[in-house]
């Protein structure tokens, strides 16, 4: 079984995959990323990636000399050197572009090569019992950066919350900043209040998922929507809440730090949109 990975313009066996310790992305997080869901061996939402990615670049003066249609080439190239993996066919296609190798200095030269990688991961998948009883989360204070709407490898803030929901037993820690509710550690978040859907717009406070596009565009056709900040009070008393990602779809929150959501139970709303995502992803797995 092929498990090959691209290192500036080679592929290679996953395990003999190096860069230099010199590189920027290894010694200060001077990088950026994208995780594309793979279905039936296509991938997702393949040029929203892209284009996000290109935009995370040019945000922090990265020189990522590709076009939307050279970044989808190498991306195929991947899936066929890894045809035999399964991981081609339901995994995730990781991308990541740093500044590239330079000695050691918080500046830089405009001049340096970046460095672009990109290798398949494995299925994430999530049980149908999970999903029918729904998960647990915590909230936590937002420290992070001003500029969270960059997909940036720096994601130490978000590692060390990730944690403290795993040591507290729980599946995702929320983020609240000046008592306004932003996202999840690796997911959007979603409430439904007085049977409106509620989520925080998209702007610099919060990464603008791919999986949360698609989903505001489901929750149209059949709910109230509003892109509007809520309090982590809005949170709690919430008649719902769900979190989107690329890896977990739609997942209902029954339950944020010791108080129940809507007794318990995965709501209305939340069952209507991860079964209209399903069937969303069906028609594209047809296309």
């Amino acid at each position: 079984m092929e498990n090959l990975a691209y290192v500036n313009g080679e592929f290679m066996e996953l395990r003999q995959a190096k860069i230099s310790i010199e590189d920027r992305g290894f010694q200060f997080g001077d990088g950026i990323y994208e995780v594309i869901k793979l279905y039936q061996g296509r991938l997702f939402k393949l040029e929203e990636h892209l284009e996000r990615l290109l935009t995370s670049a040019t945000s922090i003066n990265l020189n990522l000399d590709y076009t939307v249609n050279e970044l989808k080439e190498l991306c195929q190239e991947v899936l066929s050197c890894n045809r035999t993996n399964p991981r081609s066919k339901s995994g995730s296609l990781y991308l990541q572009v740093t500044r590239g190798e330079a000695p050691r200095s918080h500046s830089y030269h405009d001049g340096i090569e970046t460095t672009l990688i990109a290798y398949l991961l494995p299925a994430k998948s999530i049980s149908n019992q999970l999903r029918e009883k729904g998960v647990s989360v915590i909230t936590i204070p937002d420290k992070r950066w001003g500029y969270c709407n960059i997909k940036t490898i720096n994601l130490l803030p978000n590692i060390l919350g990730k944690q403290q929901a795993k040591k507290a037993g729980v599946y995702e820690a929320v983020f609240v900043d000046d008592n306004k509710v932003t996202e999840g550690t690796s997911s959007n978040i979603f409430i439904v209040k007085n049977g409106m859907i509620l989520t925080h717009p998209a702007n610099e406070n919060i990464l603008g998922g791919i999986t949360r596009q698609v989903v505001l565009k489901l929750a149209r056709n059949r709910f109230k929507v509003k892109e509007k900040p809520f309090t982590a009070c809005d949170l709690y008393q919430a008649e719902e809440v769900f979190i989107t990602s690329t890896t977990k779809e739609v997942l209902g929150v029954t339950k944020v730090d010791d108080k129940e959501i809507n007794g318990g139970q995965i709501g209305r709303v939340t069952t209507k949109l991860h079964k209209d995502y399903k069937e969303y992803i069906a028609k594209f797995k047809k296309n």
